[in-house]
């Protein structure tokens, strides 16, 4: 997935904002401390996209246009955009007008903040999957040689969901039909604080009826990641047939996770020592 100034990359964050998202799970086995499942999603969030800041859009001291962001929660019967401004009509906002949106922590050192969830109703995850679609087929109109990324981070019970086999086979098809399959990677996380056991990026499809949709859904890795020196993930080989998928995943999955995601924009990587601490282009 390549990004530049000429063919800024769409990133997309799909994330889960339903009251089940409020309980509270392990982050650390050792001194036993807590967070909800909402904070461990928008703290990943939050990191990731200050990485890309750091990594793919600043360059020569400025931050250069390479990264396009919509970033939605999807609650209630709602999908909402999540930034501290007004829905663009494009429904993604550039660098220049997201990077100034971010809440900066007093603490020196901590990440900035884009995204806050407050957890309550259901989770429309189906419509926040037909409202990316719209969004990706715009962006690859605008830019037919562009990269485009869609992460969704979910803890939903797939049952309550009401999901069929035809369902996802037409959300497949309008999928197939917006994008551009050589330049798109979707990336799942799907969440149990009950401790289930995780399934980490399968490259066959798996027996389950919910494993295997998820496979269906999600793509194959960018070419950069697979060529990667270190192209492995807790203990798990990422192959060219492993989907971008964690099934289960604890706090200690869905961090990496996230920020796995954050690589897969192709870019030139730079010490966050080099960033500005106003993150302000220039």
């Amino acid at each position: 997935m390549k990004a530049t100034t000429e063919n800024p990359a769409l990133v997309l964050f799909l994330v889960d904002g339903s009251h089940s998202t409020g309980i509270s799970w392990s982050i650390n086995e050792e001194t036993g401390a807590q967070a909800t499942i909402s904070q461990s999603i928008q703290n990943g969030v939050n990191r990731a996209l200050h990485d890309l800041i750091v990594n793919i859009c600043y360059d020569d001291g400025q931050i250069r246009e390479r990264i396009l962001l919509g970033l939605y929660t999807a609650q209630g019967k709602d999908i909402t955009w999540s930034l501290d401004s007004e829905q663009p009509q494009t429904g993604w906002a550039t660098v220049q007008e997201w990077v100034e949106l971010a809440e900066h922590p007093e603490e020196e050192g901590s990440v900035p903040t884009w995204l806050r969830i407050e957890p309550q109703g259901k989770t429309p995850l189906m419509d926040g999957w037909k409202h990316c679609v719209q969004l990706l087929s715009r962006y690859y109109e605008e830019y037919p040689n562009g990269s485009a990324l869609l992460i969704t981070l979910t803890d939903g019970m797939f049952g309550e969901l009401e999901l069929t086999k035809s369902v996802i086979d037409e959300l497949l098809a309008e999928f197939y039909q917006s994008v551009n399959k050589d330049t798109f990677v979707h990336l799942i996380g799907h969440i149990d604080a009950d401790g289930g056991t995780p399934l980490l990026f399968p490259s066959k499809r798996p027996d389950g009826i919910y494993q295997g949709w998820l496979f269906d859904l999600t793509t194959t890795f960018p070419q950069h990641i697979l060529d990667s020196p270190v192209n492995e993930f807790n203990g798990v080989t990422i192959d060219r047939a492993s989907r971008t998928y964690i099934h289960n995943a604890d706090h200690g999955l869905l961090s990496a996770l996230i920020q796995l995601g954050s690589r897969f924009v192709d870019g030139d990587v730079r010490p966050a020592s080099q960033m500005p601490t106003d993150m302000e282009g220039e």
